[in-house]
């Protein structure tokens, strides 16, 4: 909402907001970059007057969908999903490059970005999470170049026209929202079937959900369609992340180089260059000879592919993995994918679940996260402050600990490593 809020005011709308926490990091760029801009701390019906639109988040939808704002601005017709305005108005008249997946949205959102702003296109970039590089979570350009993170969660995707849509990978996750693989599909489906006329999807052809989507897909739509596939990895290109789902980035970013006729030189320079996202293998700092990494993990392939990656990076070193689960329906939905998750960890952490929008179910909790792992040095700790002190009981250097989770978990990151 934040990146949206800052294109909103770029492009000529007088932009206000409300919140309970008016000190967030992502509020605080809303703050420094909206000239004239109405903070508004709580919600309220009030905050309606001369108003046209109320944009909101479909959590909004989970966790109050009867506050008397919400209610007053749905009786005037004046009530959207932040997604929809950005879809509707902001991307009017644009060049529009989408990254839609299960996993991989962010960071090759933001590598797109960086490429159209290294190739001198001038982009707009709205995106999910803090860029290193620009240190926001959004690129104001001045050219036709769109640039955005195509979310699936409540169809949050469904305004969005494309020229361009990159497909990372395809799994089943939200199943609070979709309720089946197949409803989630369709949802897919419907997205990728507002491409514009001549559009390209470049697609993960190593993911089976990308592949069994194209397959649907292509059957009654004519489109440009460009696979890439992690053997086609260059090996004399050395990226600034580690981890073959970063190879697997790269390749989509090297193929959308070639859609757009930019050089090569330009596209290697970028891969290379890139210093990342905060909260994505998001090195804090080494201490005592103890490196604390904080990373947005979800979702049990997303644990796998960090646990890889530091891995891969540190052979020698002793992994603690940290998770700090993300709603109760996603882990229950998803408890068999879990042992191969987090087998490559040397100890694993959880803690408590994370409730987010959802409402604790009383019949499952993060115990039964780790007996569902089956890994021999696996235990439930609920509380971050019992982690805290477990950690400096067991950390020694040549330790890395990672720290999963896209709720409190990076303030837990923090703490450990004030601790340590």
């Amino acid at each position: 909402m934040s990146a949206v809020a800052q294109i909103a005011a770029a492009q000529g709308y007088q932009v206000s907001g409300c919140d309970l926490n008016l000190d967030s990091p992502y509020l605080s760029h809303v703050k420094s970059t909206v000239k004239d801009l109405h903070l508004y701390s709580g919600h309220s019906p009030d905050h309606l007057k001369n108003i046209d639109l109320l944009c909101v988040t479909p959590a909004i939808f989970y966790q109050n969908n009867t506050h008397p704002e919400i209610e007053q601005a749905r009786a005037q017709g004046i009530l959207s999903k932040w997604q929809d305005f950005l879809g509707t108005y902001l991307h009017r008249n644009k060049y529009l490059i989408c990254v839609a997946g299960t996993h991989g949205k962010s960071t090759t959102t933001a590598l797109v970005g960086l490429l159209l702003e290294k190739a001198n296109f001038d982009p707009t970039v709205e995106i999910g999470a803090t860029v290193k590089d620009w240190h926001n979570n959004v690129r104001i350009g001045k050219s036709k170049y769109f640039v955005s993170e195509a979310d699936e969660f409540h169809d949050n995707f469904a305004t969005y026209m494309s020229d361009v849509i990159i497909l990372t990978l395809v799994e089943y996750d939200h199943p609070e929202y979709f309720g089946s693989y197949d409803r989630m599909l369709k949802s897919y489906l419907k997205f990728l079937g507002h491409l514009k006329p001549n559009g390209t999807i470049i697609y993960n052809a190593d993911s089976p959900g990308c592949v069994q989507l194209i397959n649907a897909f292509k059957q009654a739509n004519p489109a440009n369609l460009i696979p890439y596939h992690l053997n086609q990895f260059p090996l004399n290109l050395n990226l600034s992340q580690p981890g073959d789902h970063n190879k697997l980035n790269a390749m989509a970013i090297i193929k959308l180089g070639q859609l757009l006729k930019i050089p090569h030189s330009t596209v290697t320079k970028t891969l290379k260059q890139f210093l990342g996202l905060e909260r994505r293998l998001d090195l804090l700092s080494e201490k005592n000879g103890i490196k604390v990494y904080d990373d947005y993990a979800n979702h049990p392939s997303s644990y796998k592919a960090t646990i890889q990656a530091i891995k891969q990076q540190n052979p020698r070193s002793k992994i603690i993995a940290i998770i700090e689960p993300h709603t109760f329906s996603r882990l229950r939905s998803l408890l068999s994918e879990l042992p191969d998750a987090v087998n490559q960890a040397d100890e694993v952490i959880v803690s408590k679940i994370f409730a987010s929008r959802e409402q604790d179910p009383g019949d499952f909790t993060g115990a039964d996260i780790v007996a569902a792992m089956r890994h021999p040095n696996a235990q439930y700790i609920p509380e971050f402050t019992q982690i805290i002190q477990a950690i400096r009981l067991q950390a020694k250097p040549q330790t890395i600990i990672l720290v999963m989770g896209s709720g409190n978990s990076y303030k837990l990151s923090r703490d450990i490593l004030a601790n340590l």
